[in-house]
């Protein structure tokens, strides 16, 4: 699948060296991915996610950091995996795990000019919107909510390879309320999502959660994958328009509405969706605090 992706097209292949070149790669999330396999098994244990959990000591340090934090105030301090998994559920435990996982990989060299609070606020926003579009919608909620998480990823590989050059695309864009994808596609021959796709690629993800994030922006080349990439396309979207709520999903914005004609999905449930992330605000913003 890695070399599917990356190695069949000229772009794949730029791609690929690109990757190559990366010295400091994101580690690729073991754990999570085994988390998320067994908790597609209905008679899993809080044994045998919490043996999977443990296997990382640094990640097993940052989730009970998590759980004994000001938002899990008032209750007795957890001290073992098996006792937090206990104490939030099944659920809660994942998107901890996701986050914890997920907040290792959004460091950025100093020099890019990109704030990496900023993209990680965004991408941890973009993950519950993802999660909260797919369990209406009767989909995986917890490959949604890490497709929603890592949708971004490709950013920070540009940032690493790039530098400031990636930085100043994204000032230009920020400065011309347009996307930054023929920015990148002009500069590069390929884009933030194009990178984000084969590098889980190169982590050996599931295929659904590959084609999710590498066709966010346009889930109707997703192939049996689209409802996947519209699902992502529209919590990244969510995103944005969380954090800047002058700009209401109504606009004509061909992206978002072409992601809800996919999904059969109305103003009225941009809305519903918009007021799960207000209504949940508190627990993502704890994540978004500790990282």
């Amino acid at each position: 699948l890695w070399q599917a992706c990356c190695l069949n097209t000229p772009k794949m292949e730029a791609i690929h060296e690109l990757l190559q070149n990366v010295k400091d790669l994101p580690p690729t999330p073991q754990v999570l991915i085994k988390v998320l396999g067994a908790l597609r098994h209905e008679q899993v244990t809080i044994e045998e996610i919490g043996d999977l959990i443990s296997y990382d000591p640094a990640l097993t340090g940052k989730l009970l950091h998590y759980c004994n934090s000001v938002y899990f105030s008032g209750r007795e301090p957890v001290s073992s995996v098996p006792e937090a998994i206990g104490r939030v559920g099944f659920k809660t435990i994942f998107v901890l795990v996701s986050a914890a996982t997920g907040s290792r990989t959004f460091n950025l060299p100093p020099a890019s000019g990109l704030d990496a609070a900023q993209l990680w606020k965004h991408s941890l926003t973009a993950a519950f919107g993802c999660k909260f579009v797919a369990e209406d919608l009767e989909l995986d909620g917890n490959m949604l909510f890490t497709a929603g998480l890592l949708h971004d990823v490709g950013r920070v590989i540009l940032c690493k390879a790039k530098g400031h050059e990636y930085g100043q695309i994204i000032a230009q864009a920020n400065a011309t309320q347009t996307r930054s994808l023929g920015l990148e596609t002009a500069a590069y021959g390929f884009t933030h999502a194009d990178v984000g796709g084969c590098l889980m690629a190169k982590w050996q993800l599931p295929p659904l959660l590959i084609e999710g994030v590498q066709f966010h922006h346009r889930p109707m080349d997703a192939g049996e994958s689209k409802k996947i990439a519209a699902c992502v396309c529209i919590g990244n979207l969510l995103s944005h328009f969380f954090d800047q709520p002058t700009k209401a999903w109504q606009i004509d914005d061909a992206e978002l509405r072409t992601a809800m004609e996919l999904l059969e999905i109305n103003d009225h449930k941009m809305k519903f969706y918009d007021e799960q992330i207000k209504e949940n605000w508190d627990f993502v913003n704890s994540l978004i605090l500790i990282r």
